[in-house]
């Protein structure tokens, strides 16, 4: 397979600077070297083909997708975000939908509670008791589900 060295150097390159998910990675080469544009034409352009075995051989070493969800992961997790915003996230990433459940299931078995709990407690803190209780209720559950968290789990904290 021919493929030019500029067209490997430049995917190594885009993955090392954005850490992009290999379904991002394949469709930034269609769309810079596919064989009638510009580059594409002046580096001999590539198909699907030439894209798969630039990720499989070419860059197998350098790309660590799951060492790549874990970190994101654990950087949401350290910003207190939610399970369903980091997987709402990771989906807009295009991450692998099957490393992505099993490693957010490992990283939150109890501390999505602890999190709702930590919000409320933020939350009740800073309204003020203007209204009857049932309309702050209603905000708060309002603002904890804007939040992306579970209403089971906001019910629970509530109670």
């Amino acid at each position: 397979m021919k493929i030019s060295q500029k067209i490997i150097d430049y995917a190594i390159r885009y993955y090392l600077r954005y850490y992009p998910s290999p379904k991002k990675l394949k469709l930034k080469l269609n769309m810079k070297f596919w064989p009638n544009s510009e580059k594409g034409q002046k580096y001999w352009g590539i198909n699907s083909e030439e894209i798969e075995y630039i990720l499989k051989e070419k860059l197998r070493n350098i790309i660590q997708e799951k060492e790549v969800i874990q970190s994101k992961i654990r950087v949401y997790k350290d910003k207190w975000k939610s399970k369903q915003y980091i997987k709402q996230k990771l989906y807009e990433r295009q991450e692998d939908k099957e490393l992505l459940e099993i490693f957010l299931e490992e990283a939150f078995v109890e501390w999505e509670l602890e999190l709702v709990k930590r919000e409320y407690e933020k939350i009740i803190r800073k309204i003020e008791w203007k209204y009857d209780v049932y309309k702050e209720r209603q905000k708060i559950i309002e603002k904890l589900l804007y939040k992306w968290f579970k209403y089971d789990d906001i019910k629970n904290v509530i109670n």
